[in-house]
């Protein structure tokens, strides 16, 4: 009777371990088999697309908090093949019909009607226009499709500084530029941010519907020291029909006492940056605004004084046929602005003097770190007693107008140099500050020199080759200089005007680059000088505020 039992109950055991495999195999058999397909479709479905609602990771803010990048949108149709082929059979004809037809009408290799025909179910993108994008967004019906637009930033003028700054590939070659470059800084202090997204959320009929915008946290952005409303305001200036006949003008706006750029645009920023130099062989020959740098070392090394006189005549040294100034003192061959005179005052200095002090003041050195920004460079004299003459009048030498900023802080901030600088902190989303950033500033010249080269500056306005820049009740100094260059086949000349002016106590220093002006019938005197006196009455009450 035992046995029986026991044998019962192994019956039992074994037939209900059978039972629970069968069960187990069926419900396998079901899930690999009969809904393969099914669950398939869903895995391939069901998801979030992620779209980077912007080309850039971070922002770029001016001075002020407001945004300095110009943006442009892109539009967007995209077809996810799987979902669009499988799950329109009962969508509306017109609609397709629409679809396809608005697609192929503004691009005929948009045509849907080969979807799927190559076996690929990868997603497709199309880029469209904003008229085709509004018409394409009020199809609801179709499975498997959906709309979209991005941000973009405006890079049309690529040469724009806003636009140089972001961009950490070259032009030419899209390679990353040298990793000691300041877009190069600036990338890999940014390179881990979050893209902001709009995500589209796709359900297992193919059901396309938009989700939630995600604005990243914590991201580092940038802010410059640039104030867009002096930008915008100067560019306008450098567009008027006035200045129409100069392709190319240059403007450096800065604050002299701590060096922070407020504006530093072009008239046409489709063309290479002249304030850096980028593209020339290494900058342009600065003429007489270098005489400031000949006689502060001259005066720094007392190798000339104020109350030593100078005759211009041509047989002593013939640099200038065409003028004969006289006999001059070092001030008054400054105001007039003497090229023989200077040229003896040169060699009274020394080549190796005069090329130190520009050293000194940030000359012959790149300044802001751009990639394509240029030193500059110089020629030493070769033949015995050729002497400092072309040097001294800022011939046989090449800089850029970003290194000419320097020399006017240099004057103003009684013999300190303060480098200009255009990167003032890294920030937060809401602005503020993660990373406060500074520049150099160290002393060059004795307070004296310094200040007898600004007391002159402001004669030559008043009175000398700058005086087209007075204005009435405005402190101003400047210096002109009027370079000659032989582009190609072509002799051309370029017309500068570094200077400076006082708004409520405070200074700022401007240079003002006109780039191929008419060597016969222009100088700097009737070029660059009537654009930085523009500039000063049309930014002052700004600044006074």
């Amino acid at each position: 009777m035992r046995d029986k039992i026991q044998k019962k109950r192994i019956i039992i055991f074994i037939v209900s371990i059978f039972l629970i495999f069968v069960i187990i195999w069926w419900r396998i058999k079901i899930l690999m088999v009969d809904e393969a397909y099914k669950l398939s479709v869903w895995a391939d479905s069901q998801y979030t697309d992620k779209i980077p609602k912007s080309d850039l990771n971070y922002r770029l803010f001016d001075k002020n908090g407001k945004e300095l990048l110009k943006y442009k949108n892109k539009y967007y149709a995209v077809i996810d093949t799987s979902a669009f082929i499988k799950n329109n059979m009962g969508t509306k004809s017109d609609d397709l019909y629409a679809l396809i037809y608005i697609l192929r009408n503004y691009d005929n290799s948009y045509d849907l009607s080969k979807v799927g025909l190559n076996g690929t179910s990868k997603k497709l993108t199309y880029e469209i226009d904003e008229i085709t994008y509004n018409k394409l967004k009020n199809i609801k019906d179709v499975k498997g499709f959906y709309t979209y637009s991005t941000s973009v930033v405006d890079r049309s003028e690529a040469w724009k500084i806003e636009n140089m700054i972001i961009n950490p590939r070259n032009q030419v070659d899209n390679k990353l530029k040298s990793k000691d470059s300041l877009e190069m800084i600036v990338y890999n202090k940014t390179k881990l941010n979050q893209y902001p997204t709009i995500n589209f959320v796709k359900d297992i009929n193919g059901n396309v519907s938009l989700g939630e915008f995600i604005t990243p946290e914590n991201n580092t952005n940038l802010r410059l020291t640039l104030d867009k409303n002096i930008q915008d305001n100067i560019k306008e200036i450098l567009k008027d029909d006035k200045y129409k006949k100069h392709e190319q003008i240059g403007v450096i706006l800065s604050e002299s006492n701590s060096g922070k750029i407020l504006a530093m645009t072009q008239k046409d920023d489709t063309k290479p940056n002249v304030n850096l130099g980028s593209t020339t062989q290494n900058g342009f020959e600065p003429g007489s605004i270098f005489k400031i740098i000949v006689e502060e070392a001259g005066l720094e090394r007392n190798s000339i004084n104020l109350g030593e006189k100078y005759s211009c005549k041509q047989n002593i040294y013939n640099i200038d046929e065409k003028k004969d100034h006289g006999i001059l003192d070092p001030e008054e061959a400054l105001i007039v602005s003497c090229n023989n005179i200077f040229a003896q005052i040169g060699d009274k200095v020394g080549v190796n003097n005069i090329i130190a002090e520009a050293q000194s003041q940030g000359i012959f050195s790149k300044v802001l770190g751009f990639d394509s920004e240029v030193t500059g460079d110089y020629v030493m004299p070769k033949l015995p007693g050729e002497g400092a003459g072309q040097l001294a009048i800022g011939q046989s030498m090449r800089i850029t107008p970003i290194q000419a900023v320097g020399i006017v802080n240099t004057v103003v901030n009684n013999g300190i140099y303060v480098k200009p600088y255009i990167v003032e902190a890294y920030v937060g989303d809401n602005n503020e500050v993660k990373e406060l950033l500074k520049t150099e500033e160290y002393s060059t010249l004795k307070k004296s020199t310094a200040n007898s080269l600004k007391n002159q500056m402001i004669k030559v306005v008043r009175r000398g080759t700058g005086v087209e820049a007075d204005i009435k009740n405005i402190e101003i100094g400047g210096k002109t200089g009027t370079s000659t260059r032989i582009d190609g086949n072509k002799k051309t000349s370029d017309g500068w005007f570094i200077g400076f002016f006082k708004v409520k106590n405070k200074y700022y220093s401007m240079v003002v680059f006109v780039k191929d002006i008419d060597n016969k019938n222009e100088q700097a005197a009737n070029t660059a000088v009537p654009i930085f006196k523009d500039i000063v009455l049309s930014i002052y009450d700004y600044l006074k505020k």
